[in-house]
């Protein structure tokens, strides 16, 4: 078995995660701070709504008469944009009453005559409805929100045999929320995932789901750690970034169940062994996997991004993003937040017992 991590490695990952929580901490305030500062996500046609039109020029496109292309069609609010080299152009134009692929032909011709009937091709043109946008952003939401639940529930049963619970947890918030979105249409969608979100990291804490609420507190940190970026660079959320989320807690998932299985095994061999110690070394035992697959998938993304074109560069950009932190997430957060959650329910057993015999020692005789 190849090994690029020396056996007998014992690097203290738990004493380094105060650091890194941190800084994960900063980035995703810095991220919210990006959103509202520019008013959400950049938003694309599939989640906006509004038609886009991708034209090749046989010359360097010039903007400026595109933008006067699309005035003289009454076209005010559109984004012209180079895309990919200078002879591309991608146009996003909101809501407007032209339908299909007219509103194509129409800028097609119009900026012919404007150029001197200098050839150009209309590559493609994607209309998307206001209705149509506003069910594929309450349905994107949900995904995440599904995907979510799905692992939290895996997570609880796989780890800590409580299937039963963590089923029925993940059963009653899929038909509530279900059912709230059915029986009250005009309810946000986002409003009830996040309360949904914590009700159920709420009922992790109260039934001691170790395992589950340090997953999905890292389920958390990958997405917020990827939108982040997204905003950062002003990159366009479509529904290509939302497959790359959903697969984004998928690998966090089987990178956690790494760890998070060796941490068990090591658990029944090294019951006198504290357990920040076993954490540790669970980590360092399966440093070299981890190292391994996420470097081939790194690889394998970054050629993604560099080779894969300019339609798929905002799909790459978010997985390596995901990929990184969800190996960053199951080192740095996911485990030493079991290692926190354990001495907290640890000092919490210990205070309730002190209570206890100290009552008994004043009991009357």
């Amino acid at each position: 078995m190849l090994e690029l991590v020396p056996p007998g490695l014992n690097i203290d990952f738990v004493s380094k995660a105060r650091f890194f929580i941190t800084v994960s901490l900063l980035i995703i305030v810095l991220g919210v701070i990006s959103l509202i500062v520019r008013g959400g996500l950049n938003q694309g046609i599939d989640f906006s709504g509004g038609t886009l039109v991708q034209l090749r020029l046989s010359q360097p496109a010039d903007l400026g008469v595109i933008r006067e292309a699309l005035t003289a069609l009454g076209i005010g609010t559109a984004v012209v944009q180079q895309y990919g080299d200078e002879r591309e152009a991608l146009i996003r134009i909101a809501q407007h009453t032209a339908a299909g692929q007219d509103i194509g032909h129409q800028v097609q011709h119009t900026l012919q005559d404007r150029l001197g009937g200098q050839p150009i091709e209309l590559r493609r043109v994607e209309v998307v409805g206001p209705q149509a946008s506003a069910d594929l952003r309450q349905r994107a939401l949900f995904a995440l929100f599904y995907a979510t639940l799905g692992t939290v529930a895996y997570i609880s049963g796989r780890f800590e045999g409580k299937w039963f619970i963590s089923v029925s947890l993940a059963t009653s918030l899929f038909v509530v929320t279900y059912g709230l979105t059915q029986w009250f249409p005009g309810i946000s969608p986002a409003v009830l995932i996040v309360v949904a979100l914590l009700v159920s990291t709420a009922f992790n804490v109260l039934l001691q789901l170790h395992f589950a609420l340090a997953a999905l507190v890292a389920i958390y940190h990958d997405v917020l750690i990827t939108i982040s970026f997204l905003s950062f660079l002003h990159i366009e959320f479509d529904l290509q970034i939302l497959a790359a989320l959903l697969t984004i807690t998928g690998y966090l998932l089987y990178d956690t169940i790494v760890v998070f299985d060796r941490i068990r095994e090591n658990m029944r061999r090294q019951r006198q062994e504290h357990f920040p110690a076993i954490v540790n070394a669970s980590i360092n035992q399966t440093l070299s996997r981890t190292v391994l697959t996420s470097g081939h998938t790194v690889l394998v993304l970054l050629a993604l991004y560099l080779l894969g074109g300019k339609v798929l560069h905002g799909f790459a950009f978010a997985l390596l993003i995901g990929m990184l932190s969800g190996a960053y997430s199951t080192v740095f957060i996911a485990s030493p937040i079991l290692v926190y959650w354990h001495r907290l329910t640890a000092n919490l057993q210990a205070g309730a017992l002190s209570f206890g015999m100290g009552r008994s020692h004043r009991a009357p005789r």
